[in-house]
């Protein structure tokens, strides 16, 4: 299986994009013992991937990387708190959940998931 088992968030500035997911997320970011400029991000318990935020020094190749989050609206308007843009309208994917797309400080966009509170069948 190709089971995702990390993402790499690449940034011009590193330390704004970290800040910024810091705020937003409240992931845990520390720097890695290398390279000078990776930053290695936890992302919190339960299932999921952890990460890492890198200066677009080693990689410009984009990525959108999806979080799931407990509020959507909640979470979009720490976003813009915190520099970010929402980006289109909230969508409702039956037996999926509430989708949304923001971009961080960085321009990076980010897939936001509110699960359905409804189980499918």
């Amino acid at each position: 299986m190709g089971r995702i088992i990390h993402v790499e968030i690449v940034a011009e500035d590193h330390n704004r994009a970290a800040e910024f997911y810091s705020k937003v997320f409240g992931w845990q970011v520390t720097p890695a013992p290398v390279p000078d400029g990776y930053l290695l991000a936890e992302t919190g318990p339960g299932e999921g991937i952890d990460g890492a935020i890198m200066s677009s020094l080693y990689q410009s190749q984009p990525t959108i990387a999806w979080i799931e989050v407990d509020d959507l609206e909640a979470t979009l308007e720490a976003a813009r708190g915190a520099g970010g843009t929402p980006t289109g309208d909230i969508q409702e994917l039956p037996g999926v959940g509430r989708l949304a797309y923001l971009r961080d400080t960085e321009g990076v966009l980010i897939g936001l998931r509110q699960r359905s509170s409804a189980r499918p069948k």
